[in-house]
């Protein structure tokens, strides 16, 4: 009998199911790995197909701006019922390469369109533009003509549209008129657009400056975001200096927690007919309810269209106790917490005047 080789044998045998145990659980931790990784790109894949998918919103026709990045092009295009994701649209630019090429103009998107197909055309080039720069604390009506006349529009049909009620609300204002939103910049305005969709870009422009946090803010301060429209339109009135603009808010705010008149002369432009210009006695008599030296409060609505600069002041003041100002003549002023301070700094800008006068 040969025992040390069947012993041997079975030693073998042993060893040999003993050292594949820890090989079969390695295969089976792979397995599942591999098993739940393909479940997670099923997943990925499913959630791409169904975010790529049309919308059923039906055509639309949307201006994407000149500089706008990939993820505001989404974001605009999500707003508008033209795509799912704006994040979609992100990754499908990344992997064609086209992130930073996307391009600005009047894009028409008909109904059912994939969102690889929306980017496809995005990266196609539309119509020619013209640059118009609508400065800071131009009224709606001097802005309107300026466009009207850069871009060869029907004048008084911009102004009907402006004036029109319920044309304002469905663009989200809730006014008599655009005064105060059609917001100062330099726009890249395609030639082909009308006058409708030129308003619309322009007040368009102002809710994406004026985004949430802003309309945050103004809930936390007490006040709409008419009301810091219509501050911030008789901040950029006063201020020519931007360092100045959050203590000529906090003038106005605590005037306005105080129960003062704000006496604010840019509200006294605005309803003169022959304004901008130097103001008389006379004009501080107007009967209007924009007059702020006879009415108490905020006017009923903006004077003039305010820059961002005046419209964070209007919503972050500085915190001073100051309850008066004066010009200096160099676009600078003077702050005073009492009247009496006031008169006196009243009287020494006028004498820095007049000596200025003289050696001039």
């Amino acid at each position: 009998m040969r025992t040390w080789d069947d012993s041997g044998l079975a030693s073998n045998d042993s060893d040999g199911a003993g050292s594949r145990k820890p090989f079969m659980f390695g295969s089976a931790i792979v397995r599942s790995i591999l098993a739940l990784f393909g479940i997670g790109v099923a997943g990925l894949l499913l959630a791409v197909l169904a975010l790529n998918r049309p919308t059923g919103s039906g055509a639309r026709d949307v201006v994407i701006h000149k500089g706008m990045t990939a993820i505001q092009i989404g974001e605009l295009l999500q707003r508008e019922g033209v795509i799912r994701s704006p994040r979609l649209l992100v990754l499908f630019s990344l992997f064609e390469g086209t992130s930073g090429r996307l391009k600005a103009g009047i894009h028409r998107f008909p109904e059912n369109l994939s969102t690889w197909e929306v980017l496809k055309k995005l990266a196609v080039s539309k119509d020619e533009f013209r640059s118009v720069t609508l400065p800071e604390g131009m009224t709606l009506a001097r802005t309107l003509l300026l466009v009207a006349t850069e871009l060869n529009l029907d004048h008084q049909k911009m102004r009907q549209l402006a004036t029109d009620p319920g044309y304002c609300r469905r663009l989200g204002v809730v006014a008599e008129n655009l005064e105060g939103y059609l917001f100062p910049e330099t726009y890249e305005i395609p030639l082909l657009m009308d006058e409708d969709r030129v308003i619309r870009m322009l007040v368009g422009h102002f809710f994406t400056v004026f985004e949430s946090r802003m309309e945050e803010r103004a809930r936390q301060i007490g006040m709409s975001v008419r009301e810091v429209v219509t501050l911030a339109s008789i901040i950029e009135g006063e201020a020519l200096l931007d360092r100045e603009r959050a203590t000529i808010s906090a003038v106005y705010h605590n005037r306005l927690r105080l129960g003062m008149f704000l006496q604010a002369d840019p509200t006294i432009q605005y309803v003169i007919e022959d304004g901008p210009r130097r103001l008389f006695y006379k004009d501080y008599m107007i009967d209007s309810p924009y007059n702020t030296y006879r009415h108490r409060g905020l006017p009923p609505g903006p004077v003039l269209n305010p820059g961002a600069t005046s419209l964070r002041a209007a919503l972050y003041p500085a915190d001073v106790d100051y309850l008066y100002f004066v010009a200096r003549g160099d676009g600078s002023h003077v702050f005073s917490r009492t009247a009496r301070e006031h008169e006196e700094a009243k009287r020494k800008t006028r004498l820095a005047r007049r000596r200025s006068w003289r050696r001039s």
